[in-house]
């Protein structure tokens, strides 16, 4: 067996048509899956990233599961070691590395999972920072070979937001004196209702009004630090909460959703490769996971044609 760290996020992806903001899977047979197996890469200092086998799976429930690899293509300087007799000694001598995580976006409800396979695998702000450059430069190729304006490619708002646990939150606040300011930024979402249920579509309705596809709700000196709690667990990766904090010692500090998003250590069968029905199966144990808005399974249901022309031959 061996344990692998977890992060559950919410991987929202929405395209901006001129009139209105198409769900994920309306582009999913056009824009999602070619861009993610375009073979695009990023350059990220010294380490080249890029997605890898992308593919759709058909999981024991017969849901269909977006998977892949995040590979982080990069050299392994070793400048220094200690010998046998305990001295420090000189070297200059570089390795070849590719340390790689593992994702699966369940498609039903867009909620995700990411392993990290070992030290140095990329992170999942990694993998965000990836997907908005592919799919940019994805789009930005195929609208600038195609000539015509009629049939350009939209382009998406991607927010990729780790779910917010109740016990991180409570930890991260545990030592604070009082909270100064409490900003719910939100942005245009994939089927899921704004900011859960708390406030309907209020927030839908204002970013309408005004035509602004993000904005934020600003909170100054709230009091409950348990409604705090309740507010952002309940947000359930629909908004980008940050915490400005005041400790006991009047030091200020930001707590932000990375730092309470859901995180875990799993046990995998195997030493060091962790195969994808694992993962998949693993991720649907996480309650978080299961739960599928009316609009996410309407919109599923809608457009589940465009998914299965993926599916492996048989």
């Amino acid at each position: 067996m061996s344990q692998k760290k977890v992060n559950v996020a919410n991987f929202n992806v929405v395209f901006l048509e001129e009139k209105d903001e198409a769900p994920l899977l309306k582009y999913f047979d056009s824009i999602v899956v070619p861009a993610f197996q375009s073979g695009i890469k990023k350059d990220n200092k010294d380490a080249e990233l890029f997605f890898m086998n992308v593919e759709v799976v058909e999981d024991s429930e017969g849901e269909y599961v977006l998977v892949g690899y995040v590979v982080k293509k990069t050299v392994l300087e070793v400048k220094s070691d200690v010998d046998e007799k305990g001295n420090l000694i000189e070297k200059d001598e570089k390795y070849p590395s590719a340390p790689y995580s593992t994702f699966a976006i369940y498609l039903k409800n867009h909620r995700m999972v990411y392993v990290l396979n070992q030290k140095g695998s990329p992170n999942i702000k990694s993998f965000s920072g990836l997907t908005k450059h592919v799919f940019a430069e994805y789009i930005r190729n195929y609208n600038h070979d195609v000539g015509d304006k009629s049939k350009y490619l939209p382009y998406p708002s991607i927010n990729i937001v780790g779910l917010p646990m109740r016990s991180s939150i409570e930890d991260a606040l545990k030592q604070v004196s009082k909270v100064t300011k409490l900003t719910l930024r939100f942005y245009p979402l994939n089927g899921d209702q704004e900011f859960g249920e708390m406030f309907g579509d209020l927030i839908k309705d204002l970013r309408s009004a005004a035509n602004a596809k993000n904005g934020e709700l600003m909170l100054r000196s709230p009091k409950s630090i348990s409604g705090i709690i309740n507010i952002v667990e309940q947000s359930a990766g629909t908004v980008k909460p940050i915490i400005d904090v005041e400790y006991a010692d009047k030091t200020k500090g930001t707590i932000k959703e990375d730092q309470i998003s859901e995180k875990m250590d799993i046990e995998f069968p195997g030493k060091n490769v962790v195969e994808m029905d694992q993962v998949i199966s693993k991720g649907k144990e996480i309650q978080s996971i299961s739960y599928t808005s009316r609009g996410n399974q309407e919109i599923y249901n809608e457009h589940k044609s465009k998914i299965i022309k993926f599916l492996p031959k048989k």
